[in-house]
């Protein structure tokens, strides 16, 4: 027996055999995991604390695993020929996916569960030269004398090169558009600057160690970061000089957080390092210091087993594999007082851990996939059917509700969509060369002149402007990918500026009564042109702007809005600081109230609201976090986006007694609605926003259409947007309540975009450019690579950060990820040997020819947002650090 105590105190045992092997684990809270091994030492069965069984298979006398056998009794499996290479997988539901190899092991045909085929070409090195999708469709790599790769070659013939020094660090990215970014590094190879296409430069200092130690941005406003002498970040020192302040146990777990407000949060944990209690102490506008607490109740391996806050209790149930069967919630008085109800959240699986049912109050969805886990059919509680219909690996070509058509959809070679039908309408879309939503337009001439497929010949780019086009705009960018022009038939031309860093500066309409520009403090709070060059909000907590004054409650959550000399808004939250009641009152009458109700996973599921004596009640149907369906007594509406998006495609409603209308949604190059058509193509909606997403002009209103920015949907009752986990104040473009996810947001904790032509907030959390939503993203470590080690990950777990590649075609950069790791690693569902340093250290090998692909170190769920546009190796640096501070590391 081995044992350690660490610096916290934690004991851990080892039991060894007689040929070295662990068979044994004890943890400090006395728990237990164990192993067995045949005669080869080679793993064979992992035993965890609740007594539940992984067991392993082997090629012969090999270390080649065949066959695992997972907690919840589904198994993988795998053949290798006489050499060791792999050439078949079969998942727990039988789908085969087959590996064709040449005679030097590697493999040139993929033949997936589906019998579509993937062919490869490699160099003498074991580089890929060429890959062909399914679809035919060929990208192609250049490698330099020193095995670095330097061009990537798209399958519409766009190249992208890399210039790098001669250990492989990349000094500069020359875009297919002509424009380039580059980069500097220290001694140890980390990134000093970055300059982007407009010569714009971030600047990091670092410590002796590499820490940064500051980051500049290219307007010259700098964030600070202090250490202690264990390394741990002690403050984050934002651009307005306000410190955030963070204290540690023995064992580098997080203990205090001490925000710029004066806001503090506390944090507790069991004897297995996992997070029991948080105790909040609040910040009032008088000084006053509220507390309250959230309690969490842990089963044996760190599962949650229950929450409980001042408003109600949660209980979850797990199946054998961990994932999430049930969630019950009881209200406290308390709770019930503020509109929080009793209910009971339900969810089914199949064997791959892919969700086939959820059954919540309004009604139970369940989804049907393909053998590549696409889904192919959603039905929904009324028994109606949502059919999506794929090409090559999982590409959308039709969507049709129970056999009627919604659209039919083409794409280009990179599976980029082109043509869209939208009742008698075609919408033909284009792109530049940086993938960039460049023109669109929705035109009345028949979509078979329009098909690229029905007329080879045709360029659509040349009718944008055509007069059979109802709805047609064009998109110009700057070098840094910055909007800044768009031209459309019902807007007119409006131009956009931005400050060195990035931040909207002007939204130019020609003309001065609706042209717009913002002043900024260094933290990026909105400021009055009238202020002072050096005025800025130091807590973030924006008091005045224009005619408007805001009161904040000791949690940082807007309880009063003041806007000119009549109208006053007050607002009411939970203890997770959801918002649950609002009134609006003019010259001190009532005007409006609502009232606003969340289930377990915080999803807005009912909304009651008054506007001049008028009543409305709302009940709101989700698939995992998009809004899906809306429903009002006697009329329903039924929401359809666009895949992996949050950008509304079609809508569906149905009022009692009445045929169903089928609506189509027309937006910008971020996804917000600007129009929405109904079948014959008339426009019955169309708007026009100011900057931040408030409506500055209703052209046609014949139909109630709340959807705004990607993830938002309008409340007329109080003018905020629903944005999912917070609300939206589009009147000054920022949030009313801080962070759920506190600083992984950002650093300003009521900060919406810098940009909001170009990127997207879908669930109030963080910026993003859009990530599928039911993707779980590309493990690091692997899931079969993390068994029996202290960072073991669940196929199911949708909270770790996990790798999201982006670009113009993700899914393929995804691919070239997991042959990148191969000769490194091994099989994706094989052992790795080596320790957990050699384990991390191996994916750092296997991604540093990969730095021109960029990736968001996030998790699926959202919880965990690391990184965002970064190297695979740096995320791989970001995963372990968090894997660390989570004290799995």
């Amino acid at each position: 027996m081995i044992a350690s105590r660490d610096f916290g105190g934690e004991q851990y045992a080892i039991d060894l055999d007689e040929a070295g092997n662990m068979t044994g684990l004890k943890l400090p809270d006395g728990n237990q995991l164990g192993f067995k091994y045949d005669d080869f030492s080679r793993l064979l069965e992992e035993t965890d604390p609740l007594g539940r069984k992984i067991k392993y298979k082997y090629h012969l006398g090999t270390t080649l695993v065949t066959e695992t056998t997972f907690l919840d009794g589904s198994t993988w499996q795998a053949r290798y020929d006489a050499k060791g290479n792999l050439i078949a997988e079969v998942d727990a539901l039988g789908n085969k996916t087959e590996y064709l190899n040449g005679d030097d092991g590697l493999p040139h045909t993929i033949i997936d569960a589906t019998h579509k085929s993937k062919y490869l070409w490699w160099n003498a090195l074991a580089q890929v030269e060429r890959f062909q999708d399914c679809s035919g469709k060929n990208t192609t790599y250049r490698f330099d004398e020193r095995q670095h790769l330097v061009a990537v070659t798209d399958a519409l013939g766009q190249t992208t090169t890399l210039e790098r020094k001669p250990d492989g660090e990349v000094l500069r990215i020359n875009h297919p558009d002509g424009s380039a970014e580059s980069f500097t590094y220290n001694a140890l190879g980390q990134v000093l600057t970055h300059t982007d296409g407009k010569g714009q430069t971030t600047r990091l200092l670092r410590t002796a160690r590499g820490l940064p130690s500051s980051r500049q941005d290219a307007k010259g406003q700098r964030i600070r970061y202090e250490y202690d002498p264990a390394i741990r970040l002690t403050a984050l020192i934002n651009e307005n000089n306000a410190a955030y302040q963070f204290a540690y146990d023995a064992s580098d777990r997080l203990i205090e957080e001490k925000r710029i407000d004066n806001l503090t949060r506390r944090f507790s944990y069991n004897l297995g390092g996992h997070l029991t209690q948080v105790d909040e102490t609040g910040y009032g506008e008088r000084g006053e210091r509220p507390q309250r607490r959230t309690e969490f109740e842990r089963d044996s391996i760190g599962r949650l087993l229950a929450k409980l806050n001042a408003d109600a209790r949660q209980d979850y149930v797990y199946d054998d594999a961990d994932r999430l069967l049930s969630i019950q919630r009881l209200p406290t008085a308390q709770g019930k007082q503020l509109g929080v109800s009793e209910e009971t959240l339900e969810f089914a699986y199949d064997l791959l851990g892919r969700l086939i049912q959820e059954t919540t109050q309004q009604g139970a969805l369940s989804y049907e996939y393909d053998p590549l886990s696409n889904l192919t059919t959603l039905t929904l509680p009324t028994g109606q059917h949502l059919n999506h219909l794929y090409y090559g690996s999982g590409h959308l070509h039709q969507l049709n509700l129970d056999g009627q058509l919604i659209s039919d959809i083409e794409r280009d070679d990179l599976h980029r969509e082109v043509l869209r039908t939208q009742g008698t309408l075609t919408s033909c879309f284009g792109y530049d060369a940086m993938g960039r939503k460049s023109w669109q337009f929705a035109s009345r001439l028949p979509a078979e002149k329009l098909s690229r497929i029905h007329n080879p010949g045709i360029q659509p780019d040349l009718l944008v402007e055509h007069a059979y086009n109802p709805i047609h705009r064009r998109h110009q960018y700057d070098p840094a990918g910055e909007l800044t022009r768009t031209l459309d038939k019902l807007r007119g031309e409006i131009k956009y500026e931005y400050e060195a860093n990035g931040q909207l500066h002007s939204r130019d309409t020609g003309q001065l009564i609706d042209s717009e520009e913002f002043r900024y403090d260094a933290a990026a709070n909105r400021l009055n042109f009238n202020t002072s060059q050096f005025d800025h909000v130091k807590d973030n907590r924006l008091k005045r702007w224009r005619d408007q004054e805001y009161a904040y409650d000791a949690w940082g959550n807007l309880v009063e809005k003041r806007s000119g000399m009549g109208t006053l808004q007050t607002f009411v939250y939970d203890c997770e600081n959801r918002l649950v009641r609002a009134e609006t009152l003019v010259n001190g009458k009532l005007e409006s109230t609502g009232a606003y109700r969340y289930d377990s996973l915080g999803r807005r599921v009912g909304k009651q609201s008054v506007v001049n004596g008028v009543t409305e009640q709302k009940h709101f149907l989700w698939q995992g976090l998009r809004m899906l369906r809306e429903e009002r007594p006697g009329q329903s509406s039924l929401y359809l986006y666009e895949p992996g998006s949050y950008a509304p495609l079609a809508r569906v409603d149905q009022a009692e007694g009445e045929e169903q209308q089928l609506y189509y949604f027309h937006t910008d190059q971020i996804g917000t609605p600007l129009e929405m058509t109904d079948r014959e193509g008339q426009i019955v909606w169309q708007a026009t926003y100011k900057a931040w997403g408030a409506v500055e002009k209703l052209a046609v209103n014949e139909v109630e259409q709340n959807l705004r920015f990607q993830g938002q949907y309008f409340d007329d009752e109080t003018g905020l947007h629903y944005n999912t986990f917070r609300y939206y104040d589009p009147e000054v473009g920022r949030f009313v309540t801080q962070d759920p996810i506190g600083l992984l947001g950002g650093h300003n904790l009521y900060g919406y975009l810098s940009n909001p032509f170009s990127r997207i907030d879908p669930w109030g959390w963080c910026e993003t450019k859009g990530m599928g939503v039911s993707k779980s993203g590309h493990h690091v470590p692997a899931v079969r690579k993390s068994v029996g080690r202290p960072f073991e990950i669940a196929r199911s777990d949708k909270t770790r950060p996990t790798i999201f590649p982006r670009g113009k075609n993700p899914e393929h950069s995804h691919w070239l990820l997991h042959e990148a790791e191969r000769p490194h690693i091994g099989p994706r569902q094989g052992d790795f040997s080596g320790t957990d340093d050699e384990l991390f250290a191996a994916y750092r090998k296997a991604y540093e020819n990969m730095d021109h692909i960029k990736v968001d170190v996030v998790s699926p769920n959202g919880t965990h947002v690391l990184g965002e546009n970064v190297t695979p190796r740096t995320a791989v640096d970001l995963i372990e650090n968090w894997l660390r501070e989570s004290g799995l590391r």
